[in-house]
């Protein structure tokens, strides 16, 4: 009776690490999201009051380089490099479209032999610069 309640007690503190360690890799993706779609919308309305319509029919191109500037300054507003480890974040220019991709480390509460540290995270959110 010892060992099957031994092993019991075994299995649900390893149920307990798994889940804490998978809400808390959810937890920093969900945040993550939110922080890219924050940025994106930022660098598109930032563009928006920049870009007027060139002409009937056209679209004016967008400048990546202002777009990142723009995505930078709001990634510094929120402190994300400090919410965040290893952020890492790149701005992609398509037409009309702009895209933020977003990746961090989160550092897992619990690290049982055999079980990884730390998970890599990463978030992608895009909005369509409104051309007036």
């Amino acid at each position: 009776m010892t060992v099957l309640i031994i092993g019991f007690t075994v299995v649900i503190l390893l149920m307990v690490v798994v889940v804490t360690d998978i809400s808390k890799a959810f937890l920093v993706r969900r945040d993550l999201d939110a922080t890219a779609d924050g940025a994106v919308l930022a660098a598109a309305n930032g563009l928006a009051a920049v870009y007027a319509q060139p002409g009937a029919g056209g679209n004016a191109a967008i400048d990546a380089d202002q777009a990142a500037r723009l995505t930078a300054d709001y990634l510094d507003e929120v402190a994300a490099s400090n919410r965040f480890d290893s952020l890492d974040w790149s701005v992609d220019v398509e037409g009309t479209t702009v895209t933020v991709h977003l990746t961090s480390t989160a550092n897992l509460p619990f690290h049982p032999p055999g079980f990884p540290t730390s998970t890599d995270l990463s978030s992608e959110a895009a909005a369509i610069v409104p051309i007036r």
